[in-house]
């Protein structure tokens, strides 16, 4: 808070007494003098607030403070001339009136002037030796001191008046009024921080010097009192706008210190806490300021920095658009640069030079006539970003179990291949696919972790076998590919692919296993086989498919043709997709024969697509294409929901058997399924047959067959279909309780013309029977074989012979014939005894 009263010593700057004299005589005396400075009081704070230093009205009383002291120090400085001013003026006037006929007056008046300038002078001396370091004066300081220059101001006007003279023609008014004047300026330029103090002590005066002048009846003196007067205006205007100008100085010096310590202390926190540091340069491009932090991520001394040219401390520079010229390049462009990426060499930690990365942004500075000075700019020491920029760079590029380069490089090498050789037909480009067989086989029975270690040593071998000759990448899975530019011939292709195959075909030692695999290729070659990067890339795919198809283990070259076939699949695909939704899926089903007196078990429900343009699709040629694209999940729910509700309108004793792909069980929502589709129905469990076959065990057994025991919780039944045709039948049949074996048709087909295989039938009926299993033939056509199976003791036969697969609309008829038929002794044979024409499709 300001101080309560004037600076040491500012009381008696014009002579007045800090103390008051001892208050005495009558109470009436009291109570008016009392009155009388409670008034004046009163006056001189009206008179005062309506002055221009009064700008810091709103301002805080720290500030005002500040200010008032500033205007009473301005005019404390002034106070010995001043105060000398009085005394020599006063003393020359005394001389001068010396023959007047009120010297006895002047004499006295000279002497209070005198003696007042004095004690100003002694309180001056005071003060400055009793400086006590404060920093406001109070509103109170301030008008003692308009006080004291009232008083001093009156004594002076009290001489115009002290010395007239009514019809006085020497030159003491003349005198008398230039010594006025003089005072006014005098005054005026020493009070000149305070239009208060400046007018209380320049009003006095003009009115004393005005009676004189005015009623001395000389023109000429009232001249002089018109020029008196424009004189105390003027001083006393120029008293009030320097006054403003004075306090608004003050309070904008105050603001800019203001915004100096609060830019200082963001200076100091933005060092302190941010990674930047800031930095500057003169125009030659010398370092005129180094912050802690940059001589630290300098790794040299702050002193030894400065003075050193910036542009010799770092390398080349790199703008965010590409690279530039060295930073003394940009320093003489003397234009605004952000985010230059320039390198510098630091010691590591063990003393060795290594490589950092600064970006750098400034801007260029002027001094006030306009003139490049240099630059001011902040620094980021960005290695550990720029590293971690290259690592995603890598990740985003190249695969992360393999290091190979990953699809994304694969399609960027290839896009620049084709640009360089791809319309070449004199050298070009070609591509090889590659896809692991039997991989997946491996991964799902040693486990993930043997499937990683595989493929890093394929990669490896990859590497080695195709070397410089091109560009080795995984496109994901276990499918790989290499890009060749350019191409090095058919014959060197063939040799690649022949000898990529027998590489990887080599046999492995994995974690304690020994791997076996193939792998198949597929190559297309540039500009004959394709037009575009895509295209050659898709047409190689094709190549690899067909090689997969033809046997696997070997590599095939795109030919026209596969392109064809891969269209009539893809149109395929689109039907098949529609199929469901437009009713064109329906099933057939085959007739069940039981041995002993040929009557009818059941149906087994097979698939057809009755396509409109088409025609009747057998299931060899979608079924597999429907679990390729992901489709055979549909259909096979709705095969089971459909087999079950047409069922449920047979008679009971009536079986229905559906079969079961592997991807049903992989779902893991068949349970659910066959649940809902007996529920829906009201098919009793026992009627429904759920048909697998042995390579449904070879993956993930485990699951498959905790799926299996909780379908013959349901109360279905469980057949083996096509046995004998796995790797682990009898394994499988002592860990699962089926109910059913089916022999496969290849076996009925031949076993009249192979005792072997008769033997093999017989020695699976012979199975059935010790493990209380129904045992059906499949694909029984003659009488002579459901002669030589019913010797066999199987239970029951499937076949051409007893029935071709039929529309749910003519199982009546069938039923009807096949029991008039059983009435009469006959069986289902033709008319010539002899096996159908036709061979059973699924």
């Amino acid at each position: 808070m300001a101080a309560s009263s004037c600076p040491p010593g500012t009381c008696l700057t014009l002579g007045l007494p800090k103390r008051t004299m001892v208050s005495g005589g009558s109470p009436l005396r009291k109570t008016i003098g009392s009155r009388v400075r409670v008034i004046a009081s009163s006056l001189l704070d009206r008179f005062v607030a309506v002055l221009p230093s009064q700008v810091l009205a709103d301002a805080p009383e720290s500030l005002a403070g500040r200010v008032r002291m500033e205007q009473v120090q301005s005019i404390l400085r002034m106070t010995p001339v001043m105060m000398s001013a009085n005394i020599a003026i006063a003393f020359l006037v005394s001389l001068a009136g010396m023959s007047h006929p009120h010297r006895v007056g002047i004499g006295i008046w000279a002497a209070l002037v005198i003696s007042y300038a004095l004690l100003g002078l002694r309180g001056w001396v005071s003060a400055q030796r009793r400086k006590t370091g404060k920093a406001a004066v109070s509103a109170r300081g301030v008008r003692r001191v308009v006080l004291q220059a009232a008083l001093l101001g009156l004594l002076w006007g009290v001489l115009p008046v002290l010395t007239f003279r009514l019809g006085d023609t020497s030159a003491m008014p003349m005198m008398v009024a230039s010594v006025i004047a003089g005072m006014i300026g005098c005054g005026g330029f020493a009070l000149l921080t305070l239009p208060a103090a400046a007018l209380a002590y320049s009003t006095p005066m003009v009115l004393g010097s005005l009676y004189m002048l005015g009623t001395s009846g000389d023109p000429i003196l009232y001249a002089l009192g018109g020029l008196l007067v424009f004189c105390y205006a003027v001083v006393i205007v120029s008293c009030l706008s320097h006054a403003r100008i004075f306090a608004e100085r003050l309070v904008a010096a105050d603001e800019l210190e203001k915004q100096k310590q609060v830019v200082s202390l963001l200076l100091s926190d933005f060092e302190e806490g941010a990674s930047d540091w800031l930095w500057e340069v003169d125009a030659a491009g010398r370092l005129t300021y180094v912050s802690d932090r940059m001589a630290a991520a300098a790794g040299v001394d702050k002193d030894a920095l400065l003075g050193q040219p910036m542009s010799d401390l770092c390398g080349a520079a790199e703008a965010p658009g590409g690279p530039v010229a060295a930073l003394s390049a940009l320093f003489a462009e003397q234009k605004t640069f952000r985010d230059v990426v320039v390198s510098i060499t630091v010691a590591d930690d063990a003393g060795r030079p290594a490589t950092h990365w600064w970006a750098l942004s400034a801007k260029p500075v002027h001094d006030l006539d306009g003139l490049f000075v240099g630059f001011r700019g902040v620094g980021a020491d960005i290695t550990q970003a720029r590293e971690d920029q290259e690592r995603i760079s890598h990740l985003a590029h190249y695969d992360v179990l393999t290091q190979l380069p990953n699809r994304l490089s694969l399609l960027q090498n290839l896009g620049k291949a084709w640009m360089d050789h791809g319309r070449d037909k004199t050298s070009g480009c070609a591509v090889l696919c590659l896809d692991l067989d039997h991989f997946k086989g491996v991964n799902d029975s040693l486990g993930h972790p043997v499937g990683d270690a595989l493929l890093m040593q394929v990669a490896s071998r990859l590497r080695s076998c195709v070397g410089e000759t091109g560009m080795v990448a995984r496109l994901g899975g276990d499918e790989f590919a290499v890009v060749c530019a350019p191409s090095p011939g058919h014959e060197a292709l063939s040799a690649l692919s022949q000898s990529i195959v027998e590489t990887l075909s080599a046999p492995y030692d994995i974690l304690g296993h020994n791997v076996l695999i193939g792998a198949s290729v597929g190559i297309a070659v540039a500009p004959f086989d394709a037009d575009d990067p895509d295209g050659l890339l898709k047409n190689a795919d094709l190549a690899l498919y067909r090689a997969k198809g033809d046997g696997r283990g070997a590599y095939r070259f795109f030919e026209t043709a596969m392109d064809v076939w891969a269209q009539e699949r893809r149109a395929l695909e689109m039907d098949l997709r529609e199929a469901l939704a437009r009713d064109e899926l329906k099933l057939f089903f085959q007739p069940l024969i039981g041995r002993r007196d040929n009557e009818t078990t059941g149906f087994e429900a097979l698939l057809r697509w009755q396509h409109p343009t088409r025609g009747l699709v057998p299931p060899s040629d979608f079924i597999e294409c429907a679990e390729q694209w992901g489709l055979i999940g549909r259909i096979g729910e709705w095969v089971l929901n459909e087999a079950c509700r047409t069922a449920a309108t047979w008679p009971s004793h009536l079986t229905v058997a559906v079969n079961l792909s592997p991807n049903q069980f992989a779902s893991g929502d068949l349970v659910d399924q066959v649940r809902a589709a007996l529920k829906a129905s009201g098919l009793a469990p026992a009627r429904l047959e759920l048909e697998i076959t042995e390579g449904l065990l070879l993956h993930d057994s485990a699951k498959t067959l905790e799926q299996l025991a909780a379908l013959k919780a349901l109360g279905v039944k469980i057949a083996m279909d096509d046995f004998g045709t796995g790797y682990s039948s009898l394994a499988y049949l002592w860990r699962f309780p089926f109910d059913k074996i089916k022999i496969d048709r290849s076996f009925v087909a031949e076993m009249q013309d192979n005792v072997a295989i008769a033997d093999i039938l017989r020695t699976i009926a012979l199975l059935g029977q010790t493990l209380n299993l129904e045992v059906t033939a499949e694909g029984v056509e003659t009488q002579a074989q459901a002669r030589l199976l019913a010797e066999m003791r199987c239970d029951q036969f499937q076949g051409f012979l007893f029935g071709r697969p039929m529309p749910v609309g003519d199982i009546p008829s069938f039923l009807m014939a096949a029991t008039a038929r059983r009435m009469r002794g006959e069986t289902g044979v033709d008319d010539d005894g002899e096996h159908a024409a036709v061979s059973q499709t699924r």
